[in-house]
């Protein structure tokens, strides 16, 4: 899903942190989805989250509170750690380089989007 962000934040590793929630909740809702679907086996496995940002990352991965964000911040770290810990997400780190997601957040060569658009299995007209 891509929309414009209604929330402000004060760097790119919040801002990953707001997408990563909505993913989540996201993720949440379609693994319930799948869990009442009688033709899959049971427990469905954690849903892949991908992140290009090891700033959001180490936050996520680590237990402990230490920032000093604001409270809601705080609230979508929590949220994303109970679900991590829950086991219906699991958070992977991969290079922007691998991120398909990229050209459609950020200005990038033409090579670059020309490689991700065969990747994504997108022909050219």
């Amino acid at each position: 899903m891509s929309c414009k962000q209604t929330v402000l934040t004060k760097s790119t590793a919040e801002a990953e942190l707001v997408a990563l929630e909505t993913a989540t909740n996201e993720a949440e809702w379609l693994r319930e989805l799948l869990m009442d679907l009688p033709l899959l086996e049971k427990p469905v496995p954690p849903i892949l989250m991908y992140c290009d940002n090891q700033s959001m990352l180490a936050q996520v991965m680590n237990t402990k509170d230490n920032s000093k964000s604001n409270k809601h911040i705080k609230r979508r770290l929590k949220t994303v750690r109970k679900m991590r810990n829950s086991g219906v997400i699991a958070v992977s780190y991969v290079k922007s380089e691998n991120n398909l997601a990229d050209p459609f957040t950020k200005g990038l060569s033409r090579n670059v989007i020309s490689v991700m658009s065969k990747d994504m299995g997108m022909r050219p007209i």
